[in-house]
């Protein structure tokens, strides 16, 4: 693959981005399959940096190969780096998306976490019926920074470099499109993204594969209405 340029100016990559635009501005989250959309991040993430592949041409036979374990120069990229090498197995080199997903159970709670440490979310302590727990609001001007290239990409304005190839992937493979409140032409964008379709010349070919694998695998997604706390 060429040497991928369009790195994310947000602190947590792929994942960080699903996670910000997961949470609704008046707090909570869509009602998305969070765990398994941000693992489908992390995987794209790590495609994006050139140390996996995802081999598999049906939801039942994808695969993630690593292909290179040296560290990435993030500590938080280095640990999923490690914890996907642990799955790996030995006879193949791969380890199946699907168990990949099972063992990220939660990794969307431990984004969550650093993103209120980096200010991209703010958590409000709330009571009801003598049960305290949390409530998380996004930073309005981050989340909507993010939102406006997702628009532009959906809208044609913006060309499809590899990391917004892959992030309207995993947006429509969530079903996230329908809680960001794109319109039917943006959603069919997305849609047709999401299946390697008018990529461009800019998105290197084992992206387009990877946007089709996590876009078909990282369904289970609700309408995006309500839920989420």
């Amino acid at each position: 693959m060429h040497r991928v340029t369009d790195r994310s100016r947000f602190a947590f990559g792929l994942p960080g981005e699903l996670v910000l635009l997961a949470h609704k501005p008046r707090g909570g989250h869509y009602a998305i399959n969070t765990d398994v959309v941000v693992a489908a991040a992390e995987v794209g993430e790590l495609v994006l940096r050139e140390r996996v592949t995802l081999t598999g041409t049906r939801r039942s036979d994808f695969r993630v190969r690593l292909d290179d374990e040296t560290s990435t120069g993030l500590s938080w990229l280095d640990e999923v780096l490690h914890q996907l090498r642990r799955k790996i197995r030995s006879s193949t080199g791969s380890v199946s998306l699907t168990s990949w997903f099972h063992a990220r159970n939660g990794v969307f709670d431990g984004y969550r976490a650093r993103l209120v440490d980096h200010g991209a979310l703010r958590a409000e302590r709330r009571s009801l019926l003598g049960i305290r727990y949390h409530r998380y609001f996004p930073e309005e001007r981050q989340r909507e920074q993010l939102l406006d290239q997702v628009r532009a990409v959906a809208d044609h304005e913006r060309a499809v470099d590899n990391r917004t190839a892959l992030l309207a992937a995993l947006i429509h493979g969530s079903g996230l499109q329908w809680g960001l409140g794109l319109d039917r032409a943006q959603r069919r964008t997305l849609r047709a993204l999401g299946r390697g379709e008018a990529l461009g010349e800019a998105v290197d070919p084992l992206v387009t594969h990877a946007s089709v694998a996590l876009a078909a695998a990282g369904g289970g997604a609700s309408d995006g209405g309500g839920g989420g706390d």
